[in-house]
């Protein structure tokens, strides 16, 4: 009798990674607002309100960037795979920030370019952004 598919190495991997890169995904984003806000007073003090500046807003988005290609890394590193998890880490962050931003009642919260800036561009950083670090790696090693 064969191996159920679970119990196959790389599926576990592939689980495993997209698992940990949606984890890593979210402690990435906690962590970053975290410092913004323990390190910016200003920032701690607008975010009761929600009233950001543009500077606090691309800071967040800044680290949303910073959290996708966390996320990808972690994933394709994890999953041991051509980076095809991280789409799929991309396209589930995606569907979740969707929700939130466009479903809920954080649509008031920030100014509607803001919530377009974040989620757009979810799927292609976290898609893309393995490929272009493993390119570069690629390129390191032939020198």
């Amino acid at each position: 009798m064969g191996k159920k598919i679970w119990q196959t190495k790389t599926t576990r991997n592939l689980i495993f990674g997209i698992l940990a890169g949606l984890i890593a995904y979210m402690i990435i984003g906690k962590l970053g607002l975290y410092l913004l806000h323990i390190g910016w007073a200003d920032y701690a003090t607008h975010s009761k309100d929600k009233s950001y500046t543009l500077g606090m807003l691309l800071s967040r988005l800044f680290i949303g960037l910073v959290a996708s290609i966390t996320a990808s890394i972690t994933t394709t590193k994890i999953a041991n795979d051509n980076g095809k998890s991280a789409w799929f880490v991309g396209a589930v962050v995606f569907c979740v920030g969707s929700y939130i931003h466009f479903l809920t009642t954080v649509w008031g919260d920030y100014p509607s370019w803001y919530h377009f800036a974040y989620v757009l561009p979810i799927i292609p950083i976290t898609g893309l952004s393995n490929y272009l670090l493993a390119k570069e790696n690629r390129f390191n090693s032939e020198c």
